[in-house]
């Protein structure tokens, strides 16, 4: 990988992890060619969104292409206690 990736790959992680909109250390960022790939899971819309808004802010001259799933949280499972 090129080196001006990799500078560019820490200096968004960073950015995402220091920003209050995100806040956010698990998300993998990929630069490929012209274009920066969002992986992950987030927990709301709002925070794909932002995460997108803070890389395009950050690196105008690339294409964001946010692949960020938002998790989708269930009911909670009550577990049952063992009898003994």
């Amino acid at each position: 990988m090129d080196l001006e990736y990799q500078y560019l790959v820490g200096k968004l992680q960073e950015a995402l992890a220091a920003d209050a909109r995100v806040n956010a250390l698990d998300i993998k960022v990929v630069v490929v060619g012209g274009c920066v790939h969002l992986i992950g899971q987030v927990p709301t819309e709002a925070r794909r969104t932002a995460v997108s808004q803070v890389a395009a802010e950050l690196l105008p001259q690339l294409q964001v292409n946010n692949e960020l799933t938002v998790l989708e949280l269930g009911e909670v499972v009550k577990h049952e206690g063992l009898n003994a």
